[in-house]
């Protein structure tokens, strides 16, 4: 029997913290924070290694996309 893999509303889970730098870990926001080296030095505090790291846009905030 093979599990299936569900995908993640990864959209629902930054919209639970709008504006913050957020660790994602098996589906679950591990760790959230204003700054993206505050977020690292808790990461690391914590031994967390293996976290996707991103930041949730604001409610209204511009899209950006590509580098100019």
């Amino acid at each position: 029997m093979t599990a299936q893999v569900q995908p993640v509303a990864l959209a629902n889970l930054l919209r639970q913290v709008p504006g913050k730098w957020v660790a994602l870990r098996n589906d679950e926001i591990v760790e959230a924070r204003d700054t993206l080296d505050e977020l690292a030095a808790s990461l690391e505090e914590q031994g967390i290694k293996d976290a996707t790291v991103m930041r949730s846009p604001k409610e209204g905030e511009p899209e950006l996309v590509g580098l100019g």
